[in-house]
């Protein structure tokens, strides 16, 4: 399933139909569904948190929204075996960028935190707890996380505070937008070349298999190297 804002049903259901020539035949179910069939391009920053080899041979980048449940679906349920199956073994680089919807007040806030993380270097741990089942994204709530990260809590409330990273968080959230990405968590899979991301989408909180057909599809589809 997929949070989404302001997306009319004959829409959400043409894309979800799209995702079976997207992820080589996976089947799709409820509102899970591509964006698009299309390719999708989008310009990386070689600053943006992400985890795995630089030079792995595929990139899945998540937008994502830290009230989102169906986020927190991804993470508890999806994101572990990817982790240690693809992203872990240097196959996948994993990038996240933030798309924090209208409909959640907390997201936008608890985004900034992640970024005043980082710049502690705890962007990760951060990201993690964030996205917690039961994570209280209240200002109070926020600020428990961070002391329990580890964090400096003066530097991290003063960062906090300052929104220093609200241009950054827009910036995410209006590449999602023009992409046709309108819905969390979204997902694209895709090959890296000279900063430009390169591939397709993935929307919702798919099971692992989903992924797992769409990595090894992509990898298959790879020229063997030189």
């Amino acid at each position: 399933m997929t949070a989404r804002i302001r997306r009319p049903l004959a829409v959400a259901i043409a894309l979800a139909m799209s995702v079976v020539g997207m992820v080589g035949g996976a089947a799709a179910t409820g509102d899970r569904g591509a964006s698009s069939g299309s390719l999708l391009q989008l310009r990386l920053a070689a600053d943006e948190p992400a985890e795995g080899r630089a030079d792995a041979p595929l990139t899945l980048l998540e937008f994502t929204d830290y009230q989102c449940p169906f986020c927190r679906r991804f993470q508890a349920e999806t994101w572990p075996r990817l982790k240690r199956l693809y992203v872990d073994t240097g196959k996948v680089r994993f990038i996240v960028r933030d798309l924090p919807l209208e409909i959640h007040s907390g997201a936008e806030p608890a985004a900034q935190a992640a970024h005043c993380a980082a710049e502690q270097g705890r962007f990760w741990p951060m990201h993690d707890a964030l996205l917690a089942s039961d994570a209280d994204l209240s200002a109070a709530g926020i600020e428990r996380i961070a002391r329990a990260q580890g964090l400096d809590p003066t530097r991290f409330k003063a960062c906090v505070s300052a929104g220093n990273y609200r241009s950054t968080i827009l910036r995410n959230a209006a590449q999602a937008h023009d992409l046709g990405l309108d819905g969390t968590p979204a997902f694209v899979l895709g090959t890296v070349s000279q900063g430009e991301l390169r591939g397709h989408a993935l929307m919702g909180a798919r099971p692992f298999e989903d992924f797992e057909a769409a990595i090894r599809q992509a990898l298959a589809a790879r020229p063997p190297a030189a």
